[in-house]
């Protein structure tokens, strides 16, 4: 196989190739390390890269030998680096093996090295002291989202065909949007989360999965990831609630509003119902939650990391935005994670949301406000806390809702800007929906194919 064809073959096509031995483990190893090496200066989206002596993983079985790469932060494997884009965590290693990389390494696939973050996964985009800023492979100009923006960069540019993502507030759906790729966030529970044990997944906003080029990868990861076999796919017309305007009151970009009502002429020719809804929960109710949830998920991250290398957080270990995320926090007293104020707070979001879904099954919105993310905007330089917390509510005024709700929500690529940008749209289901929003999403991706849609990354960006 030469590399042109490996960087643009999904998951399930190299596996079969694998399977049948028409590629080895030790020949895909090496075009995934070409890919690599020939990308790695223009994205920096590598945190790590594995030496090629590394045990090859065991066969036969469903991924036979593909190689992956683990997001820096979350579900570890044990004696490996986890610095999760700080400073505070440098030579990090973790004592265990999550659940879910057990998973997949059962499954086959090889995992080759950690993907960047931005410091403790808090930004829509990838930039960190630690680490350098990430960038996007059709734009490097531009972020490739965040936190999991450098699985999100080294997928779309074809170094690998998956990547390990996590979604606190929007993390594996923004990289799917602006890098053109498919990216779930599972139902509350579906997959497992590294830090149950201690948080419970940041009391229950964050989720564990992938990003994939395809939905049939998507698909196949998820029955592998969750454990359980895939769902009968529903052939029933479903009313798809369709809703643009800005959550948060701000505007939406014209593109990204062009977008999803090409998805949505798309869902019509395909025979389901649209049904024009305004934002289904109170945007002020969810940002009332934003850091109870969130930001007491940073401070318990920040607070272990501590505790496990004794180190101190400060201005020499830590950035602008997460000292004053911590003080936000400290500031809230008793008033964090799991207590009666913030559960009465969710039951009124599940409250507002099951209303809302008596005139729709599943919602169709923009997966961010804008198509292109700027670097240096929002990340953890941000001096003004007040001014950061805006740009996040300028941005992604669509993310939130599904983590606070528990609800699965898919991103997926709908037709690009005029320069060839991609743009991604969301489709947010109830609870348990995963396998009906994928099994939609296959709909559209047969109705209007986006996977030919590929960046071309030089060694010079």
């Amino acid at each position: 196989m030469d590399l042109d064809t490996y960087r643009t073959s999904d998951a399930t096509t190299l596996s079969a190739a694998l399977t049948s031995g028409e590629l080895s483990v030790p020949e895909v190893r090496a075009l995934a390390g070409e890919m690599h090496r020939l990308t790695d200066a223009a994205l920096n989206g590598v945190a790590e890269w594995y030496a090629d002596d590394r045990l090859l993983p065991p066969g036969p079985s469903p991924f036979a030998g593909l190689p992956m790469l683990r997001k820096d932060f979350g579900s570890s494997e044990a004696g490996e680096l986890t610095e999760m884009g700080s400073r505070l965590a440098a030579g990090y290693r973790s004592t265990s093996t999550g659940l879910l990389v057990q998973r997949w390494r059962d499954a086959g696939l090889d995992i080759r090295g950690r993907t960047a973050v931005p410091e403790f996964i808090q930004h829509g985009v990838t930039e960190s002291r630690a680490q350098g800023v990430t960038r996007n492979p059709w734009n490097s100009a531009f972020s490739p989202g965040g936190s999991s923006g450098g699985a999100g960069a080294v997928v779309a540019a074809g170094v690998v065909p998956i990547a390990h993502a996590s979604d606190c507030a929007g993390s594996i759906r923004i990289p799917a949007a602006v890098c053109g790729l498919v990216g779930l966030l599972p139902t509350a529970g579906l997959t497992p989360w590294a830090g149950e044990a201690r948080g419970q997944g940041w009391w229950g906003i964050a989720r564990e999965f992938v990003l994939t080029r395809t939905v049939r990868d998507a698909q196949r990861m998820l029955e592998v990831s969750a454990g359980v076999p895939r769902a009968a796919p529903t052939a029933a017309a479903l009313r798809v609630g369709i809703s643009t305007a800005h959550w948060a009151g701000g505007e939406t970009e014209p593109d990204v509003v062009a977008a999803v009502h090409d998805t949505a002429q798309a869902l019509t020719d395909m025979g389901h119902d649209l049904v024009p809804v305004e934002a289904p929960v109170d945007p002020e109710l969810l940002g009332e939650l934003f850091l109870p949830l969130f930001g007491a998920g940073v401070a318990e991250e920040v607070a272990a990391v501590e505790r496990e290398t004794g180190r101190r957080g400060d201005p020499s270990t830590l950035e602008p935005v997460t000292l004053a995320m911590l003080d936000a926090v400290r500031a809230l007293g008793p008033r964090v994670g799991h207590n009666e104020w913030v559960g009465e707070k969710r039951e009124e979001v599940l409250r507002q949301l099951a209303n809302a879904h008596r005139s729709f099954d599943v919602l169709l919105t923009p997966t961010i406000a804008r198509s292109m993310l700027p670097i240096g905007h929002l990340g953890g330089e941000v001096e003004d806390f007040d001014t950061y917390l805006e740009r996040n509510d300028e941005f992604f005024p669509y993310s939130y809702l599904a983590n606070v709700a528990g609800v699965p929500a898919l991103s997926v690529p709908s037709v690009p800007t005029a320069d060839g940008h991609p743009v991604g749209v969301q489709l947010q289901g109830r609870p348990g929906d995963d396998w009906l929003l994928l099994d939609l999403a296959a709909g559209l991706e047969a109705h209007r194919p986006w996977a030919h849609r590929r960046p071309v990354v030089t060694p010079e960006g």
